[in-house]
């Protein structure tokens, strides 16, 4: 049996731009802590959208997000998505800033950084390439499929060579963010990419019309021995293959996918309850709608622009504009900066009934090479267009270098190139919090120190581990084990609730079970009370923050296993619902 391995990419999709928004740190451990358990080759964390997201939606530093899922991962390696020489940014930066980037990463415990460029341009990633040789970090270039040139043109076979001839290059992953590609022409793609790369092949799809699935699998057929996917819901809103999909479409096909059903299932239900209505809405009109070749995430804001001015139809014609404007700009890509700049373009064009009477300043930054040289020839009509339009102010033309903020750890350093005024901003808050420390009365614990000393206990045969910070005494202590459950008793896990028809409530995480929000308030509910799908249930705290835990279904309340201020371990049973 041939196996075939996937890349998790849940954790990009749950923190895109904008989403990210409402997806905090702590967050992202608790879902990096059951993805790690799937058996995904890596889980990527970071790209340029989840960079931004954080930044400049949450005023906190994607190295923050780094560490908090390095820490949760145990021992599948972490990666992070860069676009050249551009990293997270649309700045163009020196190759020092990308060493340097890789030399972050590398001490935050990245073990694996992918590098795609919006043109192909194997020598934009050179720089990052040897960085990451030297470091003993995984390297994995990205060949970008688009609307152009045609599929079975040689190009593609031309920048695969180069881009596997990268230092130290380990795989080749192919990118079709747009489902530009039918199963056919990409099975003649990979096959392509396969014979003239001699490394592994990956493929990661994102595609409308819910052809992520069929594209996967048509990849695998042709070769590729890594596939990108994400779980459950996640897929769903990311317009990815699900992992749980591709596992079931490789059944009797001589390959199987490595991975654990049962964590794949635990993971799909903790990423569910991250994400909101809206998304779950949007992302299902982009995926289970018209089968356009657009990114889903640039289709989202698309369809939304076109309702508003009444002409929702014309979504496809949009779609085949957007793809003749990308041959007309030589060839260039959807990969980010340039997306979201060929989408707003097209959209004017079948829009107003007019073609480049504007240009969009990513468009005309491409056209004048900022980005490098383009895949081909630019038209005559473009380049008179964009040869008026003034996009400093817009596209950053300067390379940007470190700087000489010789106070600034080089993670911030590496950050300011990228993002100077919302690093300066990031960094006005932590000055602003740490007042806020000074000010307050009494020792303060470190969330860091504290998460260290649990990982110390957890990690050894000591009973507690104590010590002293600012003459207070921080003791963390193994929990007792638990005596064996009385029958008939509160604690008393029925292991028979699920074959009678019971609806198995688990603890999300470790830490202490609350029946009701305070000592004197209430419980939340009690055995025989019926209660509605999303109703709370109970409080688990960890590390002074209360997780509500809601009920999955509609039903009445046949057991609570724990009692009040209890400590519990991830998965354990909390209470039994009969369904209604």
């Amino acid at each position: 049996m041939n196996t075939v391995g996937f890349v998790d990419t849940t954790l990009r999709d749950l923190t895109t731009y904008p989403w990210g928004s409402g997806i905090a740190a702590d967050d992202v451990a608790l879902a990096t802590a059951s993805l790690a358990r799937t058996g995904a080759r890596a889980l990527e964390v970071v790209d340029p959208r989840v960079a931004r997201a954080v930044l400049e939606l949450r005023t906190e530093s994607p190295w923050d997000r780094v560490r908090a899922v390095v820490r949760n991962a145990g021992a599948t390696p972490v990666g992070v998505v860069v676009h050249g020489r551009l990293l997270w940014s649309d700045r163009p930066v020196t190759d020092e800033v990308a060493t340097r980037f890789v030399m972050c990463a590398a001490e935050n415990g990245v073990r694996r950084v992918r590098s795609l460029d919006p043109l192909n341009n194997a020598g934009h990633m050179q720089a990052l390439a040897a960085a990451c040789q030297g470091a003993g970090i995984e390297f994995v270039p990205t060949l970008v499929a688009g609307p152009a040139p045609g599929p079975g043109d040689r190009r593609w076979a031309d920048e695969a060579a180069a881009l596997a001839a990268l230092p130290g290059a380990s795989a080749v992953c192919i990118s079709d963010g747009g489902g530009h590609l039918s199963p056919t022409n990409l099975v003649a793609l990979v096959q392509a990419v396969v014979a003239a790369a001699s490394l592994p092949v990956e493929m990661l799809i994102q595609a409308p019309g819910g052809l992520a699935p069929l594209l996967g699998a048509s990849a695998i057929s042709a070769g590729a021995s890594v596939v990108h996917t994400a779980v459950g819901s996640a897929a769903l809103v990311g317009a990815r293959p699900s992992v749980e999909t591709v596992r079931a479409a490789l059944l009797g096909t001589g390959r199987e996918l490595e991975c654990d059903p049962g964590a794949i299932a635990d993971a799909a239900r903790i990423v569910a309850g991250m994400l909101t209505a809206d998304r779950l809405s949007q992302g299902s009109a982009a995926v289970f709608g018209s089968a356009v070749s657009i990114p889903p995430d640039l289709e989202v804001g698309l369809m939304s622009r076109l309702s508003r001015v009444g002409m929702s139809p014309l979504l496809s014609d949009v779609a085949d504009e957007a793809a003749r404007v990308a041959a007309e700009l030589g060839n260039v890509t959807f990969a980010f900066p340039l997306g979201d700049a060929l989408v707003a373009q097209a959209s004017e064009h079948v829009i107003n009934g007019e073609r480049w009477t504007h240009v969009q300043p990513a468009l005309a930054a491409a056209a004048a090479g900022v980005y490098g040289p383009t895949r081909g020839d630019v038209s005559e009509e473009v380049a008179r267009a964009a040869a008026g339009v003034d996009y400093a102010d817009t596209i950053p033309s300067e390379v940007a270098g470190l700087g000489d903020a010789a106070e600034m750890a080089d993670e911030d350093r590496v950050l300011m190139a990228q993002f100077p005024e919302a690093t300066e901003r990031l960094r006005a808050r932590r000055l602003s919090l740490r007042a806020e420390v000074d000010d307050s009365e009494g020792a303060t614990i470190d969330r860091a120190l504290l998460e260290t000393l649990i990982q110390a206990v957890e990690g050894s045969d000591e009973a507690e581990v104590s010590v002293e910070v600012g003459g207070a005494r921080v003791t963390v202590r193994r929990a007792a084990p638990s005596a064996a459950p009385v029958p008939g008793a509160p604690g008393a896990s029925s292991a028979a609730g699920a074959a009678d028809g019971m609806t198995r409530v688990e603890s999300i995480m470790v830490g202490t079970f609350y029946r009701a929000s305070s000592p004197d308030a209430e419980p939340f509910t009690d055995v025989g009370r019926k209660v509605a799908k999303g109703q709370v249930l109970c409080l688990i705290e960890a590390m002074k923050l209360f997780n509500e835990i809601t009920s999955p279904c509609d039903g009445v309340v046949r057991e609570i296993a724990v009692q009040n201020s209890e400590g519990v371990e991830f998965g354990q049973l909390l209470f039994l619902i009969e369904p209604s």
